[in-house]
């Protein structure tokens, strides 16, 4: 009997800014020339922390805290070991900051950042402001991340710019932006321009029968499922848990074999692992119990079985409360 160790599991970025929500946001890490929290790059390792602790504390998956740091199983960790930790997803802007200042801080086009928060001309942004960051697509974390250093020095000062108008979008056009790139070339891909269609109901739909043979949540050796596993018979039909939109179909996640990451309203998404083939497109929209592959058991595993996980925002939810 396999399961997915947590260090396989999802990290759901190419959530995009502009969905309406009542829930409270998730906590922001700062970085930037005023310290904050996480605002080093660089978490200290204290006793009893675990790569789920440290990965839920400043909501980063683990799966790119043990690429960034190069870590090998069974991922135990030592006290007083520096963790580098990768960027974050999101921003809250400073006393002081401006559009093109944040975006020399995270080495992305003011023009990118602008569109993908619906900032327009004259560009200016609110101290408390949580901005949304450009942020690669999963195949990028396999590769990309490992080889890059993303520690950030604490304190560095960031002299105050003038936003050029030759860096940004013009204002007329509203823009919905998805950044992407392959594992080995970085390569922009179409924007997805679909409509999120409205969820049928409140709970999402099961998207394969069968034995649950891995749980979400915390599993030995610091590890944590962000979903659940289910058993079933290769080339099972897999259906979509809601109605959406396709942001992802692909193999290009290390363990995950062939993945498809579909976008619902109100922040949510949901994955489905380890398939035999797809049946749906990239930009695709989709309706709840719409056939999207087959069940498999390609990537990390050796058994047919389907990987799934649902997320609202950055946070994984164990699905089992909402199917």
């Amino acid at each position: 009997m396999n399961r997915v160790l947590s260090v396989v599991s999802l990290s759901f970025v190419l959530l995009l800014g502009g969905c309406n929500s009542t829930q409270a946001p998730a906590p922001v890490v700062y970085y930037g020339h005023t310290e904050g929290e996480g605002s080093a790059g660089v978490h200290n390792v204290i006793s009893g922390d675990t790569l789920y602790s440290i990965s839920n504390r400043y909501k980063i998956s683990m799966r790119d805290i043990v690429y960034v740091n190069k870590l090998t199983a069974p991922f135990n960790l030592a006290v007083g070991q520096r963790l580098k930790l990768p960027p974050p997803r999101e921003y809250r802007v400073r006393s002081g900051d401006n559009l093109y200042a944040i975006s020399r801080i995270f080495e992305v086009s003011p023009s990118e950042l602008a569109n993908l928060n619906n900032i327009y001309a004259p560009y200016t942004v609110q101290t408390g402001q949580v901005l949304t960051l450009p942020s690669a697509t999963p195949n990028v974390v396999t590769e990309q991340v490992a080889a890059r250093d993303y520690s950030a020095p604490a304190g560095k000062a960031v002299p105050a710019a003038s936003v050029s108008s030759s860096d940004l979008p013009a204002p007329t056009t509203k823009p919905t932006t998805t950044r992407t790139a392959s594992t080995k070339t970085p390569v922009r891909k179409p924007k997805i321009t679909a409509k999120t269609p409205a969820r049928s109901s409140s709970k999402f739909m099961t998207p394969v029968r069968g034995n649950v043979i891995s749980n979400y949540g915390p599993k030995s050796g610091g590890l944590h499922n962000d979903g659940i596993n289910i058993a079933a018979p290769k080339g099972t039909p897999v259906a979509a848990a809601e109605n959406g939109v396709v942001v992802y179909v692909g193999d290009e996640l290390k363990g995950s074999g062939n993945l498809v990451l579909i976008r619902h309203s109100d922040r949510w998404m949901s994955a489905y692992a380890h398939l035999d083939k797809t049946t749906v497109k990239r930009g695709q929209t989709i309706n709840r119990g719409s056939k999207i592959g087959t069940v498999g058991d390609s990537g990390s595993v050796t058994t047919p079985q389907l990987h799934f996980e649902l997320r609202r925002g950055t946070q994984a939810i164990n699905p089992k409360l909402y199917l």
